[in-house]
């Protein structure tokens, strides 16, 4: 049976898995003048090593990363409450709708997550110390806890950027402990950030490279007040619309209506902070700069999410949280069982199937191209682009060559295969003609003859 694990890449996966087969300087020579930070491609490369390259295991090495961040879910709930509390923060963090999708996605996005839960857990451990019944500190963070932020923290910032608002809200409450809590504490986590400085320090100059790009355009549209309220529902509950989903928001807010906030109020802003913080630095950036809002890039803030709903609760929490859970594992299953990425495999088998060898392929430059897909499974189709059209950079013109290019037909080619996702109307070769259409869903393979 078909499922998340087993279904075909898609583009941006086959970007990341066809980087991957690259060795280790190559990777980095190519990020670099891309958008993304190195650390996922670079354990994928050694994880082929162990695993291959299959979609199986491309998303094991992501379903991987999402269980160390469920893990440090439960550390942090563990060490801000009790192990009850990091238990039912764990099991909703890992079945919550959103965040459930990026167990399976072979992305950074569960390296992003992962990475940001060690950092934020590690961070609890030294502005939230041990303290006994009467609220007398009786353990404060050691060595080990500053290192461990120091790893987590450079470990999300080398996943993703947008790590980055993640520390700044870190950042704000440094400030409060210089300011109002134990300046000790305040300054060794100083002391932190100067050596995580130093770890991301050569990453930098590809960094203000990247930041060049997409302040040279981008293709996210500015969001509005509606984008932020649907992407707040997203990550709470409606990640994966479905008939329930909407009961499911309103289970999910009865939940946080009947927790109680009036107690642990820091630790509560804490993780509110966490929740709410990036997410809304994302967005006004978004109002005055290029706009860099979207989903996938925020969902590290979901476990904070989460950890509140299961935190502080009355009787009543208990009732909504047993209701809401199965409603969740619903949701799941269902999107687990039937996934919906384009069948390109299909395609790909199908291709190898009816080709003669004098046949020329090609990706049609349409909304969408699958110059990545066509890699990952072996076929050789360059994507066609008349003379005079300019790729943009992010559909990843950094991996390509001058071989993943044609901008006419050659003279000798009698059939060209032409791959798009796009309408067939739109598919036009001159001094060619239709053929025959074979479709597999959205995709299409589209013969064309003189």
């Amino acid at each position: 049976m078909e499922n998340q694990f087993t279904t075909s890449l898609w583009g941006d996966e086959a970007f990341s898995a066809v980087l991957s087969r690259n060795s280790v300087p190559k990777i980095l020579e190519i990020i670099s003048r891309d958008t993304s930070p190195p650390l996922y491609n670079i354990t994928l490369h050694y994880w082929y090593k162990l695993f291959g390259d299959s979609e199986v295991a491309i998303r094991s090495l992501s379903f991987f990363y999402y269980l160390i961040a469920i893990l440090f879910v439960y550390k942090i709930a563990n060490h801000l409450w009790n192990r009850k509390t990091g238990l039912v923060a764990a099991v909703f963090t890992f079945f919550n709708p959103f965040f459930f999708q990026y167990a399976f996605e072979g992305r950074m996005y569960s390296t992003l997550a992962a990475g940001v839960t060690i950092s934020m857990y590690f961070f609890a451990k030294i502005i939230f110390p041990k303290t006994d019944s009467n609220g007398k500190i009786r353990k404060r963070a050691n060595f080990k806890d500053y290192l461990g932020y120091i790893i987590g923290t450079s470990w999300a910032l080398y996943s993703h950027h947008f790590a980055i608002f993640a520390v700044i809200i870190q950042g704000l409450w440094f400030i409060k402990e210089l300011i109002w809590g134990y300046r000790k504490t305040a300054f060794d986590i100083f002391k932190s950030y100067l050596a995580i400085g130093v770890i991301y320090a050569p990453w930098l100059p590809a960094l203000y490279y990247q930041t060049t790009l997409v302040g040279s355009g981008f293709w996210l549209q500015t969001p509005n007040l509606t984008n932020l309220r649907e992407l707040l529902q997203k990550y709470l509950a409606e990640g994966l619309p479905n008939k329930l989903s909407r009961y499911t928001l309103y289970l999910t807010y009865a939940g946080y209506i009947v927790r109680r906030w009036g107690i642990n109020i820091t630790r509560s802003l804490f993780l509110a902070s966490w929740f709410l913080g990036p997410i809304t630095l994302t967005w006004v950036v978004s109002q005055k700069f290029q706009s860099i809002f979207f989903d996938r890039y925020l969902l590290y803030t979901i476990p904070a999410a989460m950890i509140l709903l299961a935190s502080n609760g009355r009787k009543l929490s208990g009732i909504i949280l047993t209701i809401l859970l199965p409603l969740f594992i619903y949701t799941d299953y269902q999107y687990f069982v039937n996934p919906t990425k384009r069948p390109f495999k299909d395609l790909a088998a199908y291709v190898i199937e009816v080709k003669r060898g004098d046949d020329f392929l090609i990706n049609w430059n349409a909304a969408a191209h699958h110059i990545w897909e066509t890699k990952y499974y072996g076929l050789e189709a360059p994507l066609y682009v008349p003379e005079g059209k300019e790729l943009p950079f992010y559909v990843g013109t950094a991996q390509m060559t001058s071989n993943d290019i044609v901008s006419e037909i050659p003279k000798k080619a009698f059939r060209v295969g032409v791959i798009t996702s796009g309408k067939r109307e739109e598919v036009k070769v001159p001094g060619f003609k239709l053929s025959e259409i074979k479709e597999f869903g959205e995709l299409k393979y589209i013969l064309l003859t003189k």
